[in-house]
């Protein structure tokens, strides 16, 4: 038997080829019913419940509260924007942000990535314990701090990983003498 004819034993016609991919799950519809994917249907709802009006009225409100959920949603928003910058950073240059004039900027670097995983911990221990994370706070504040911190929390095992791939160490979180980053 010739190699022609075996082959064409062996591979089907092409519509049927067709046929089995077509039948497949395709990427998009497997995408579409990830439980992340699918809770970012209703984005638009979540994004016109947040306020700046709102978080500034419970800052100055008599609420104790509403208060402490704002203080704690602005901090987290702040320390997320300066640990996300400190992460970009250390991704492109293998060092993190420079101490700065008196070590302003490192101290507000360690603080920042301290309060994210402050953040992080306390809504896991919350979700664990009652099922739901922290709420969602005046004008969706405390909300939008704790997904900021979980999404820079795995950009961080990301960035961690990359720097040991790229660069061969993870930088001292202080700078230490002859180290590879700001040493003294």
């Amino acid at each position: 038997m010739s190699s022609a004819l075996l082959a064409a034993r062996v591979v089907p016609p092409r519509a049927l080829r067709i046929a089995r991919v077509a039948s497949r799950p395709t990427r998009a519809r497997r995408v579409a019913t990830h439980p992340v994917v699918a809770g970012l249907k209703d984005l638009d709802k979540d994004l016109a419940k947040v306020s700046p009006s709102r978080t500034r009225d419970a800052l100055a409100g008599d609420d104790r509260e509403l208060r402490r959920q704002a203080i704690v949603g602005v901090g987290g928003c702040v320390s997320c924007a300066i640990m996300g910058y400190s992460l970009y950073t250390l991704r492109h240059t293998g060092c993190g942000l420079p101490p700065g004039p008196g070590g302003l900027v490192g101290a507000a670097e360690g603080l920042s990535y301290l309060y994210v995983c402050a953040l992080v911990a306390y809504s896991a221990v919350k979700k664990v314990r009652t099922g739901s994370g922290l709420p969602e706070g005046p004008g969706g504040v405390l909300g939008l701090a704790e997904g900021l911190a979980y999404l820079l929390a795995l950009g961080g095992v990301y960035c961690l990983l990359g720097q040991v791939e790229d660069f061969g160490f993870i930088p001292n979180a202080v700078p230490v003498e002859g180290g590879p980053c700001f040493s003294s």
